[in-house]
């Protein structure tokens, strides 16, 4: 291996585990408001700006570090997929699509925190499902019983991505130049 792939790959070694840990402090931190938190616009940021396969390594590590502080089980794995299907989502369709409709980067930003507050709850929904299905209970049980927590999260991540957005913005410029 040459020693600039090496060091690339350190680089993004660090990388993910220095914003896997930030993101295992952001989310212990706002532990007592359930399903407030910053790290879901953090990973839809992460793979905008970077890579997808880093937002997602930096997304496992957060759930699987994080939930030995948090309580593991069965859910860590749903919690996982879940989250790498928004982020498809999120990489693949609903950035992409607010960049070629709109031009004006006031629009896009609020267009964004829109569709990143669905993804927010679009997230509760999978995971409502999926214990759903491990209790083999209605799945729309699940889902009315989780709605409070949902909207919860899709409002944390409606306010928080505008804000992660201008500490991101310089990567993200970055990137499409």
């Amino acid at each position: 291996m040459k020693r600039g792939n090496s060091s690339a790959v350190l680089q993004k070694i660090s990388r993910i585990a220095m914003l896997s840990a930030l993101c295992v402090v952001l989310r212990y931190a706002f532990a007592g408001l359930p399903n407030v938190q910053p790290i879901t616009a953090v990973f839809l940021l992460l793979s905008v700006s970077w890579s997808l396969s880093e937002s997602f390594l930096t997304m496992a590590v957060t759930m699987l570090v994080s939930s030995f502080l948090l309580g593991f089980g069965p859910w860590v794995l749903w919690q996982i997929l879940a989250f790498g299907a928004i982020l498809v989502l999120w990489r693949y369709l609903l950035y992409p699509l607010t960049e070629t409709l709109l031009s004006e980067q006031q629009q896009k930003l609020v267009l964004q925190s829109v569709f990143a507050g669905l993804l927010g709850a679009f997230y509760g929904c999978i995971i409502d499902f999926c214990y759903a299905l491990i209790y083999s209970m209605p799945w729309w049980s699940y889902i009315m019983a989780g709605l409070s927590f949902n909207l919860a999260h899709a409002l944390s991540t409606l306010f928080f991505y505008p804000l992660l957005v201008s500490i991101f913005r310089r990567f993200i410029y970055e990137k499409n130049q």
